[in-house]
């Protein structure tokens, strides 16, 4: 906090500052505020209207709902990362549970992520989810504490993994789909609508067992799995 507005008082006095700078000082603003308000409930940050910060600018407000620009970071395996953060690639010559998460933190708004996930084979299934930041992205239960569906058609809830009913077909034999997730964290929930059957599920999320903020993240098992974030 002192930091931010140390940048505040010096943008101020200078007179130098444009609308991305803004947009930054919201940002870490907005996020200060999730991150006081969600681990110490008790306090409440107010803001004094009467106080102007930076005057003189004007930005016009945006759609909620806005697509997300994603790379790829942290990682469990044999993971390749290409494409300028945006290409995730499971490498080498043995088949095996891969891991890896985007950067993005959300804890509040809703968001919507684009990508294309291809498979060697159907013969393995693999999987996509949100998870808290604060969970290492692996542990021996993999899908503790994540909410989300794999290939298969199955969907995992938290520690509970149920198969949906064997009528229901989507991603289930296929090797390719594309997927716009959206994360609804006022809401507590995601949902997705895979681009190529146009089919939509989506789930409620606990936060007492995925708190915010959180990132998503892809099971690559087999090698030449590959998933890849799209505009």
């Amino acid at each position: 906090m002192h930091d931010l507005a140390e940048r505040l008082k010096k943008a101020r006095i200078d007179d130098d500052y444009v609308e991305t700078d803004l947009r930054t000082w919201t940002t870490m603003l907005q996020k200060l505020k999730d991150d006081m308000n969600f681990y110490v409930p008790l306090i409440s940050i107010k803001e004094d209207p009467t106080q102007t910060i930076v005057s003189r600018i004007y930005v016009s407000t945006t759609n909620q709902s806005s697509r997300e620009i994603e790379k790829f970071g942290e990682f469990f395996g044999n993971i390749r990362i290409d494409n300028n953060g945006c290409l995730a690639t499971h490498y080498g010559s043995d088949d095996g549970t891969a891991l890896i998460r985007g950067i993005g933190e959300y804890s509040s708004g809703k968001h919507k992520i684009r990508f294309l996930f291809r498979k060697k084979s159907t013969t393995f299934t693999t999987w996509f989810d949100v998870v808290s930041k604060l969970n290492p992205i692996w542990r021996k239960t993999a899908n503790i504490g994540a909410y989300g569906w794999s290939s298969d058609d199955s969907i995992h809830s938290a520690n509970v993994r149920m198969t949906v009913d064997n009528n229901y077909r989507d991603m289930n034999g296929q090797t390719t789909f594309e997927i716009e997730l959206q994360l609804d964290c006022d809401n507590q929930k995601i949902s997705y609508v895979n681009q190529g059957t146009k089919k939509r599920r989506e789930m409620y999320v606990d936060i007492t067992k995925c708190p915010f903020p959180w990132q998503i993240r892809f099971c690559l098992y087999e090698v030449a799995d590959y998933v890849q974030f799209l505009l």
